[in-house]
Order: structure tokens, then sequence, then C-alpha cells
């Protein structure tokens, strides 16, 4: 395997399918691709984006603030049936919020999350880093780091990183690999600056995907998909 300690970070959009925001054949799908790491013996970190309930981008009004914590509350809304499909698949799982959620789940907790990987369970976060402004791919790349992650996988709609919006420029071309530097100064919007920035400091490579069944695996494996930022 050429991983074995992973982040990966599911967009909103991963959970839903056929104007549902959450869908359950889409959830099981992640969940048996998450189980077939497990197998393969490897430390798996979620953190799972709120987009298809609340983001700041699509709305652009209104209080900046409560839409944001709206956004990482919102996230609850994937990982509960995320959480469900993944024990019904017995495979262990812990869930970790940030400090700004009031829930079930107990909040992060470095020695227990460490404790939760050691035990091979599949750890997931939830609520960003529980503070409004700073995105689920910056939280993810601050987990990522927590969690001595080889490489933040980001699982999303597009097969990697483009020169344009590829829905928008039919000319757009593939970025096979881009350094940190290059992917901010080009202002290229496939993950937020402030996680390339924090990545860049700590040296964490970023590998964008798209987010289909079997690809994690394979990417696990060794095959090169998608785009490389480091």
């Amino acid at each position: 395997m050429k991983y074995k300690n992973v982040l990966i970070k599911f967009s909103g959009e991963a959970f839903g399918d056929k104007g549902k925001p959450v869908n359950k054949r889409q959830v099981k799908l992640i969940a048996s691709e998450i189980k077939e790491l497990v197998k393969a013996k490897v430390k798996v970190a979620i953190v799972c984006g709120g987009g298809n309930v609340s983001r700041w981008k699509d709305v652009k009004k209104g209080d900046r603030v409560e839409v944001d914590l709206k956004g990482m509350k919102g996230g609850l809304k994937n990982v509960i049936p995320l959480e469900k499909a993944l024990k019904e698949m017995k495979v262990k799982v812990q869930v970790f919020t940030s400090f700004s959620l009031n829930t079930k789940y107990p909040k992060f907790n470095y020695s227990k999350v460490t404790k939760a990987l050691k035990e091979n369970k599949v750890v997931i976060f939830v609520g960003g880093t529980g503070h409004p402004f700073f995105t689920h791919d910056t939280a993810a790349c601050l987990r990522a780091l927590e969690t001595n992650a080889e490489v933040l996988i980001k699982a999303t709609k597009v097969d990697g990183i483009y020169s344009a919006d590829p829905t928008l420029n039919k000319r757009a071309k593939r970025i096979k690999s881009i350094s940190y530097k290059s992917i901010i100064a080009k202002e290229l919007k496939i993950i937020d600056s402030v996680a390339v920035a924090l990545a860049q400091e700590n040296k964490l490579p970023i590998r964008i995907i798209k987010w289909q069944e079997g690809n994690l695996i394979k990417l696990i494996k060794g095959k090169n998909l998608g785009s490389i930022i480091k």
C-alpha cells in the first residue's frame, strides 16, 4: 500500500444524489469504500463537509457567522448516517466533534483520538474547526496534521485540479501536480487557500480525486489518480 495513514475529506455533495442532500445509497457506497481501506490495514480519519446543507460561498447573504455555524452543524446530517452504515458493516468507528457543537458525541481530544486510531477505529470529525470563517478544507488539513496522516485526500465532484473551472471552460486542462505556492498564486478554487498554506508550512501533501466507487482503494494501492499539491 502506498499510504498507511490517511485523512479523507468528503465534500457534502458526496452524500447526496437525485435531489436529496443525503442519499442512503451514496452513504453506503462511502461506507463500503472505507471498509475496504480498513481491511487493507489503513488508518482512516475522515472530515465530512456540510456544503450540501449550508455554505457561505453559495449563500453570500445574511450573517456570515450564522451561515458558517449552520454549515458546521449540517455536517452532522452526513456523519450520523455514515456512522450507522459503518457500524452495520461491523467497522469500528468513533466520532469526535469540535467544541462548538453540543451532541451525543465527545468533543475533540488529542489523546482519545490517538487511542482510537491505535485501536484501528475509523475516526470521523464533525463541526469543522469550531470557528466561523474557516472552511471544512482547513479543518481537514488541521485534523490530518493532528492525526499524523501521510496525505490529505479531498474526495470531491471533479477528478483533479484544472487550469479553470471545467464545468464552465471546455478548454480547461487538468494539472497532475502543482506546488503549494502555485495553486495559491493562481487562485485555483478547488481547495481553500488557508488549508493549502497550512499544508505547505507542515509539508503535508494534498491529493484531489473524484469521489466515485473504487477510487480511494485504487489511490491507496498506488494508482496516480487526480492531482497532487506538494
